[in-house]
């Protein structure tokens, strides 16, 4: 995107001030300027969101979204959950002056946990005798003959009938998350324990002490 940079420059913190406002405490806009190939965060709104700081670059997920922004028109949008369990919705913008010169980069980041939340409750307020109308379970027999899918269905179907966001589990949820995935095999899976660690943000070292806690109980 090729716009006069210096122009930009007096109106886009109050731009990044307002959408903040607009969109409210949900949403993050963080301006950063490329110097020496380097990311400098210059301006900073709704920073609880994820935790930002000054002196930090762009985290992973963001620059490989601005690696294929680069690629792309110069605009990438992705998802990703943090390391708190939080699900994030974000935007990443790169902004050059004509002669390509100078470079600025503006990330939204919206934190939709909340809203995936009241999603799975709308959800089951429309269930009809256990199932869905639209019977959005049916699956594709194909699809099972591969170990690695049938995981990730499993994992994914027991969050989901959880009803929380990973965010709001405590310990005590991960336990019983990890003991009914334990009930239904998925721990003779290979990879299956790093898999679902990344699923709860926890250590995989964390899962054998929850399995560990089972096996006790």
């Amino acid at each position: 995107m090729a716009i006069e940079i210096d122009t930009l420059a007096k109106n886009l913190t109050s731009f990044a001030e307002g959408l903040g406002e607009l969109l409210g405490q949900n949403c993050e806009i963080a301006l950063f300027n490329v110097e020496d190939s380097k990311h400098k965060l210059v301006y900073l709104v709704n920073s609880q969101v994820t935790d930002r700081k000054y002196d930090e670059d762009m985290n992973q997920h963001e620059l490989e979204a601005l690696d294929r922004a680069k690629a792309q028109s110069g605009y990438s949008i992705f998802s990703y959950t943090d390391k708190d369990g939080r699900r994030l919705k974000t935007a990443i913008f790169i902004l050059k002056d004509k002669d390509s010169e100078n470079t600025s980069i503006m990330i939204i980041s919206f934190d939709i946990t909340d809203f995936l939340l009241a999603k799975k409750t709308l959800e089951f307020l429309c269930l009809i005798d256990g199932k869905a109308e639209n019977d959005i379970n049916a699956n594709n027999d194909n699809d099972y003959k591969n170990v690695g899918f049938l995981m990730e269905k499993i994992i994914s179907d027991v969050l989901e009938s959880y009803g929380k966001p990973v965010s709001y589990l405590s310990k005590e949820d991960k336990v019983k998350i990890v003991s009914m995935l334990k009930d239904k095999g998925v721990f003779l899976i290979k990879g299956s324990v790093e898999y679902i660690a990344d699923k709860l943000c926890v250590s995989r070292y964390t899962i054998y002490n929850y399995l560990e806690e089972i096996r006790l109980e």
